[in-house]
């Protein structure tokens, strides 16, 4: 697995280790306790765990879905790649997560681009075990298709934001969910970048940056570089309904 950081001073290559024990582990997704202990430790001691630099891409759009991922450590961002380079950041995940992707079980490919936004620790996973966890436990499969239904919806509700709202709406969509979701918290720091930022909302950077300074001036908001802090939540919230 040869994938590199895109750090300034050189490029390093993302390290295999062995932190974690599938067995006893604290970070361990809950959809594992529904596996046997044959199953589980056939998982565990197949896996690999390897650790990713800030900008590291994990996949790649239209590359081969050979491994089911968890998140144990870190943040990655999840998204579109289109034509001129646009992208459309369908979401983050952080700890504890699983990443696959549609082609599971159809094509065996990627239809997502999946890039560390933080140092990372990802958990892998061959699919042909997921397949054989999934054909000899019903139980399993069951809260598995669950789990990945809860995704879909949330990739719904996403679209839906994106394709009926105007600007101002899906920043304040944006920002909610990065408050709520990711940092659980009206007041938070964040690698993301503005780019990052219009990413999620389908806008250019510099509408993003317009509506930032609008939402700011208006006092909804307060921001520096990194730093956000919603102030009004209860109009952040009327601004993202109203759309």
């Amino acid at each position: 697995m040869r994938i590199f950081s895109v750090g300034k001073e050189k490029k390093e290559m993302a390290k295999f280790v062995k932190t974690h024990d599938c067995r006893n582990c604290s970070l361990k997704l809950n959809l594992f306790c529904f596996m046997t202990d044959d199953q589980l430790n056939n998982i565990n001691d197949k896996r690999k765990e390897v650790q990713y630099g800030a900008g590291e891409t994990i996949f790649k759009s239209g590359g081969p879905l050979t491994h089911i991922i968890c998140i144990t450590e870190g943040l990655v961002k999840i998204y579109l790649e289109g034509e001129n380079d646009k992208r459309v950041l369908l979401n983050l995940v952080k700890p504890v997560q699983m990443i696959g992707g549609p082609g599971f079980l159809v094509d065996d490919r990627h239809y997502v681009t999946v890039t560390a936004q933080e140092e990372t620790t990802a958990c892998f996973i061959e699919t042909i075990d997921y397949k054989e966890v999934m054909l000899a436990n019903p139980e399993f499969s069951m809260e598995l298709v669950k789990y990945l239904n809860k995704l879909i919806i949330k990739y719904f509700e996403k679209i839906t934001s994106l394709t009926h709202k105007h600007m101002h709406g899906k920043l304040a969509d944006s920002l909610l969910y990065l408050a709520d979701e990711i940092y659980e918290s009206d007041t938070f720091k964040t690698s993301l970048s503005r780019q990052d930022l219009a990413d999620m909302s389908a806008m250019t950077k510099e509408s993003a940056i317009r509506i930032l300074k609008e939402f700011r001036d208006d006092g909804t908001i307060s921001l520096n570089t990194t730093h956000f802090k919603i102030l009004k939540k209860d109009v952040l919230r009327q601004i993202s309904k109203n759309g």
